[in-house]
């Protein structure tokens, strides 16, 4: 009779704790962070302890010459304690961007160590040796499902440096103009210039057809910005009209985009896509550091220049509601905007 009783007590607290754990599942992600100094963000995300969290490039902060310029600066990250914590307690995805990226200036596929570059990167990033990363064609993409159904999370990342032609500055006199205007950036638009490259291009297409109730489309630079000489899908014209058209042709379900590369955090919403209201979360930079936020037509509310990272948050209810919002150094939500999970 007793062992009865226990193991009833057993099962219920089994079962308590699988529907607890399954109550919500949060995608945290952040970009940006002066790898030298420890960062006090990490107290708040590791405290939060996200299901996910993924690092959106610009990990290290180097103006890397070689390859030992990079490697440095990898050991120099190692040693503090935030981020070898948040990998052991979340499920922890990268990808990079500029300056985790580029060697000598080149920031694109003329990279001529982007082998080598990757190599570490993914090593530094605990990928498994038999990953796909290692040795696909298309760079570092990576799509995780994460839960099952009807829970299922779908995080797609995707590699903008691998393939890319990369941007050129404008002139000096354009620059010492633009340095007093926040509205302008340092680039030339390239309205034809490649960001994936068809090998990705098809990889995404059918990562977006597999099965999931919640897809997190993520990449190192805003799809959608204005076009204002900051890098971003906007600067390239003509790759941000087929990913339109893309997600037209697909309609994919349970859309979210989220985003780095920018030293605020913003929501933005974009209609006339797909069938329900398209929205992108900019998480703003990891560190402290901020920049004064540009002039964006579809930006809802504010933009918060103390933004430290973003969150997608699902919550499993009778009907499913996504919570999108920025949050600031300790973990505080400076931005909140609810969505009902689309059938």
């Amino acid at each position: 009779m007793v062992l009865r009783l226990l193991l009833g007590v057993l099962l219920t607290v089994t079962v308590a704790s699988n529907v607890a754990a399954q109550q919500s599942t949060r995608v945290a992600f952040g970009c940006c962070m002066d790898h030298s100094e420890r960062q006090e963000v990490f107290d708040a995300l590791n405290l939060a302890d996200p299901e996910v969290f993924v690092f959106l490039g610009d990990t290290v902060d180097v103006d890397a010459g070689d390859m030992d310029d990079m490697l440095e600066a990898y050991e120099v990250l190692n040693r503090f304690r935030g981020p070898r914590l948040l990998r052991r307690q979340s499920a922890v995805m990268a990808v990079w961007n500029r300056m985790d990226y580029q060697i000598d200036g080149y920031s694109g596929a003329n990279n001529p160590l982007k082998y080598a570059v990757r190599n570490h990167f993914l090593t530094f990033w605990r990928e498994p040796i038999s990953s796909p990363r290692m040795f696909q064609q298309h760079g570092i993409a990576k799509a995780v499902i994460f839960g099952d159904a009807p829970q299922r999370v779908q995080v797609i990342l995707l590699d903008g440096r691998w393939n890319r032609d990369a941007l050129s500055r404008v002139g000096w006199f354009e620059r010492l103009k633009r340095s007093f205007d926040d509205n302008l950036g340092p680039y030339q638009a390239s309205p034809g210039g490649r960001l994936l490259g068809d090998e990705q291009w098809q990889w995404l297409r059918e990562q977006l057809q597999k099965p999931a109730e919640v897809r997190v489309l993520m990449s190192a630079t805003p799809f959608f910005a204005p076009l204002n000489g900051y890098d971003s899908w906007a600067m390239y014209a003509q790759e941000q009209q087929r990913l339109q058209q893309l997600l037209q042709e697909v309609q994919p379900n349970g859309l979210v985009l989220a985003v780095g590369d920018r030293g605020f955090g913003e929501l933005v919403k974009v209609d006339g896509i797909l069938e329900y209201p398209l929205w992108q979360v900019t998480s703003g930079y990891l560190s402290a550091e901020s920049n004064p936020p540009y002039a964006y037509n579809e930006r809802q509310g504010k933009a918060q220049e103390n933004a430290r990272y973003g969150q997608i948050e699902v919550r499993w209810q009778q009907t499913p509601e996504l919570i999108l919002s920025l949050r600031d150094v300790d973990g505080r939500a400076l931005l909140e905007q609810t969505l009902t999970l689309p059938n």
